[in-house]
């Protein structure tokens, strides 16, 4: 039951071959694990940054409506300036009101 050196050598050496293999796949899992964190985090803070900046646009769209000019709506608008000051919603919430009034409305 005497090994030889050669066959005992060999068991070692297998040894650690199989726990290098382990030990870089694991390496590899943990990298690639680590990269979708960050690319995670990166998309959040992407779409953050253009929420922001949609928000911040359509605040400032808000209050500087364009209106083509000749139109009934820009006739609303200058009758009374304070229109133009309203948010969009009550502008054309007040819009409907006064084309009511004024007869413009399909019945």
């Amino acid at each position: 039951m005497h090994l030889s050196t050669a066959a005992s050598l060999s068991l070692p050496s297998d040894i650690i071959g199989y726990v290098c293999l382990a030990l870089l796949i694991a390496i590899f899992f943990l990298v690639l694990r680590i990269n979708c964190k960050i690319s995670v985090a990166s998309n959040k803070a992407n779409n953050s940054n253009r929420s922001n900046s949609s928000t911040a646009a359509s605040v400032g769209a808000e209050h500087n409506v364009e209106v083509p000019s000749g139109t009934p709506f820009e006739e609303f608008l200058n009758e009374d300036p304070t229109r133009q000051s309203l948010s969009k919603k009550e502008q054309f919430a007040a819009y409907r009101d006064w084309r009511s009034q004024k007869g413009l409305n399909w019945k």
